[in-house]
């Protein structure tokens, strides 16, 4: 397991009832990103652990900002 970084940009996603504020977690190393409802830490964590689960490398990475 490596320590990987991420970047992260605020987006506008759509939710059921319209637009929400959001966040798009990538991965630096492989370009991977997903998306998260929320702007805060929380967010941001959750993004990190879905990169790990969803990782398209089949890595075990530990996802940093």
């Amino acid at each position: 397991m490596s320590r990987v970084r991420v970047e992260v940009d605020e987006v506008v996603l759509q939710g059921d009832y319209g637009d929400v504020d959001g966040i798009e977690v990538k991965c630096v190393r492989c370009g991977h990103c997903v998306e998260v409802f929320g702007t805060g830490d929380a967010s941001i964590k959750r993004g990190c652990a879905m990169l790990r689960d969803e990782c398209p490398e089949k890595e075990r990475n530990f996802y940093v900002e």
